[in-house]
C-alpha cells in the first residue's frame, strides 16, 4: 500500500504555511490537497479531520508519479505519541519541523489567539503569560517537543529548519531542503510570497461584521482560521514587549536558544 512519506510537523506560527507552499511547488512533491489534516495523534482534531486510513489517503493521488506525498499538520510536533503514531504508520518517512525565534513566535501566536477569540482583546501579554494562555510558552519550548522526533527517526529522516534562515538566504535554504530529501536540483520557486505569517490590518477593524460573526459561531472555526491566514494577525510587537517582559522571556527561553544553537542555528544566538 502506498503511504504518505513526508510530514511537515510544525511549529505553530513559525512559517509552516509558507514551507507547505514551497514544498508543494517542487515537481517531485505533492503536498496534501488540504493543509492540516490532523490524522495522527491527539492534536486538537479539526471537525473535518479524516477518521479512517481510507479517508486520509483520499487526500493523496498515489497513482501519480511523485517521490513524496506530504502531510503538513502544524500540531503534530506537540506530542511524542504523535511521533510514535507516524513511525508506526511509515517508519521510513521524512519529517521536517520549521522553527522561528521563540519570542517572535510567541508574540505572533498571542495576536492570533486574540483574533480567534481564545484571548479577550483586552488581555495584556503579561496576563496571557501568567496562565491565561499556557500554549504561548509551551509551543515555543522546542527543546521539550522536537527531540521526540529526533529520537524516533534520527537525523537522516528528521530535520529542523529555520524561518529566519529561509528569509535571509532563500537559495541556500532551498538547497538544504533538496539535500535532506535527496532530490535533484530544481529552481527555487520565486513567487512563493513573503516567508512569514503576514501582519496587516486587524480583522476586527477591516471587516468588523465578519469578525463578530466568526467569533459568535463555534461551528465556523475552520472559516475563522482560513480567513485569518489571508488577512493575518495584527499589532506592533514593540508595543507589546516591554524591556521587563523581554528580559523575562529571554530567561524563559534560555534552554530553547541553547537547543537551537546545538542544532547549528547561529541565527538565534543571543547577544
Amino acid at each position: 500500500m502506498s503511504r504518505v512519506n513526508l510530514f511537515l510537523i510544525g511549529v505553530n506560527k513559525a512559517g509552516t504555511s509558507w514551507l507547505y507552499t514551497l514544498l508543494n511547488r517542487h515537481p517531485d512533491i505533492f503536498m496534501a490537497d488540504k493543509k492540516e489534516l490532523y490524522y495522527f495523534g491527539d492534536t486538537g482534531r479539526d471537525e473535518e479531520a479524516p477518521c479512517t486510513l481510507e479517508d486520509y489517503h483520499a487526500h493523496f493521488p498515489f497513482d501519480q508519479d511523485h517521490r513524496y506525498f506530504g502531510d503538513a499538520t502544524v500540531m503534530y510536533y506537540r506530542h511524542a505519541a504523535t511521533a510514535d503514531a507516524i513511525r508506526a504508520y511509515n517508519p521510513d518517512a521524512k519529517l521536517i519541523a520549521i522553527v522561528r525565534d521563540p519570542i517572535e513566535r510567541l508574540l505572533s501566536q498571542f495576536q492570533y489567539h486574540k483574533q480567534l477569540g481564545i484571548l479577550d482583546e483586552s488581555t495584556s501579554l503579561s496576563e496571557a503569560l501568567d496562565g491565561r494562555d499556557p500554549e504561548l510558552l509551551r509551543d515555543s519550548h522546542y527543546e521539550e517537543t522536537l527531540p521526540a522526533y529526533t529520537e524516533r527517526f534520527g537525523p537522516e529522516q528528521f530535520t529542523v529548519v529555520s524561518l529566519e534562515a529561509g528569509k535571509e538566504a532563500p537559495d541556500r535554504f532551498w538547497r538544504t531542503l533538496l539535500d535532506f530529501l535527496s532530490l535533484p536540483d530544481a529552481p527555487r520557486p520565486t513567487d512563493e510570497g513573503r516567508p512569514a505569517n503576514p501582519t496587516v490590518r486587524p480583522l476586527r477593524r477591516s471587516l468588523p461584521g465578519a469578525y463578530r460573526w466568526l467569533l459568535g459561531h463555534p461551528a465556523a472555526r475552520t472559516a475563522k482560521r482560513a480567513l485569518l491566514r489571508v488577512l493575518g494577525t495584527a499589532g506592533a510587537k514593540a508595543d507589546m514587549l516591554t524591556p521587563g517582559l523581554e528580559e523575562r522571556l529571554l530567561d524563559e527561553f534560555a534552554p530553547t536558544y541553547a537547543y537551537l544553537h546545538d542544532l547549528g542555528m547561529e541565527v538565534y544566538d543571543r547577544p
